[in-house]
């Protein structure tokens, strides 16, 4: 438990211990590694439970994890966490402990979901969003996604950051490569559907992440034992490291059919590696493909495409083309160089956090004279 004087001056990311390398997890992780880079004294604290559905022992975990106020102390709270335990949220708040919640996903948007647990999980996101000292999200388009779904204003944009890596070479026959996790979510089976028209043609999928909720790995191995080439279809488990480089470098084309993307992450690191993606329209991943923080990138300069991740007839017709036509391959693979060159750092994502974590400045009035901030609050 923390104490006082634990922690003081340290900048606390609070996460899921549960063990899965999802998205969140390794954002949170690249961002205090490039904190530290900065000179930022930063860490990780995992909290075990069943988020978003923590019993009576995982929310005493997360209390003890925020603990008490302590000079120049700061928590970065994971919104898988803190979402679903608002009051947690508002009590360490109201102790004095700036808490800020970092939101991959809204919990609502995760599919499977009942109609009764996903308003009882939006309302307690709402509230635990409402009694944080301040709100994190990891694109543009989230941020007016909060503002539709709670009315949430002033949500911080911060970016997901990319590494240096090299640029992939490919594969013959052309290589699809499908990252995240298998979960409804990821909507995996859309890309069978929309790949089963097409076994006459050179290809072949990985489906490269850890397995997700019994149901739906059942669900997508029926479906690739129904497949018309099953041989085509590779599940390659959770990479990471080596095996996910060998992975990228492999790969010509990145495919997510996800039912909805903050950002997507693992867009971005496609085209760090010069890889072209299609992407699911209408959710975060658009933005970034594009790099347009409002939404105004134009499709003609598109390194891919977005297609609605419901119609998996739009999917079969721009992989058919893009499999038939070298000059569309080609085209795509230029623009995604292009995208490559001006990709964020994870260092600009770390300032974007710094600042976001910056008390405000009281505007100076005709009685209220200009004082600077405390020194603490100028290191972060």
């Amino acid at each position: 438990m923390s104490t006082c004087g634990d922690g003081a001056g340290v900048l606390e990311v609070v996460m899921p211990d549960d063990g899965r390398p999802t998205g969140g997890s390794l954002y949170d992780l690249r961002l205090v590694a490039a904190l530290r880079g900065l000179g930022r004294a930063a860490r990780t604290v995992p909290v075990a439970g069943s988020w978003p559905h923590p019993d009576a022992a995982a929310r005493a975990r997360l209390r003890a994890a925020l603990g008490e106020p302590a000079p120049g102390r700061t928590v970065l709270l994971d919104g898988l966490v803190g979402c679903a335990a608002p009051e947690v949220v508002d009590d360490a708040v109201r102790c004095g402990v700036p808490v800020h919640v970092l939101l991959h996903l809204p919990l609502p948007a995760e599919t499977g979901l009942g109609p009764a647990e996903a308003q009882e999980l939006g309302r307690r996101e709402a509230a635990a969003l409402a009694a944080a000292t301040g709100v994190v999200v990891t694109s543009s388009w989230a941020a007016r996604d909060l503002r539709r779904r709670y009315g949430t204003e002033g949500a911080a944009v911060a970016v997901p950051g990319t590494r240096p890596v090299p640029v992939a070479g490919g594969s013959a026959p052309p290589r699809l490569s499908c990252v995240g996790s298998l979960t409804p979510l990821k909507n995996q089976v859309l890309l069978l559907e929309a790949l089963a028209p097409l076994v006459r043609l050179d290809w072949t999928l990985d489906l490269v992440g850890a397995p997700g909720p019994a149901g739906y790995v059942r669900t997508l191995q029926e479906a690739v034992e129904a497949f018309p080439d099953p041989a085509r279809v590779r599940r390659t488990g959770p990479l990471t490291g080596a095996a996910l480089e060998a992975q990228w470098e492999a790969t010509d084309l990145l495919v997510l059919s996800s039912t909805a993307e903050t950002y997507g992450m693992v867009v971005a690191e496609a085209l760090a590696h010069g890889i072209p993606a299609v992407v699911p329209a209408g959710t975060g991943a658009v933005e970034a493909l594009d790099g347009a923080p409002d939404g105004t990138g134009a499709a003609r300069d598109r390194a891919g495409a977005a297609l609605d991740s419901a119609d998996p007839a739009a999917w079969t017709a721009v992989l058919h083309e893009w499999l038939t036509d070298p000059a569309l391959r080609e085209r795509w693979r230029r623009r995604a160089l292009v995208r490559r060159a001006g990709l964020r750092t994870w260092e600009d994502t770390a300032r974007d956090v710094l600042a976001a974590l910056r008390p405000p400045v009281p505007a100076a009035g005709p009685h209220a004279p200009h004082t600077d901030p405390p020194s603490d609050t100028r290191r972060l």
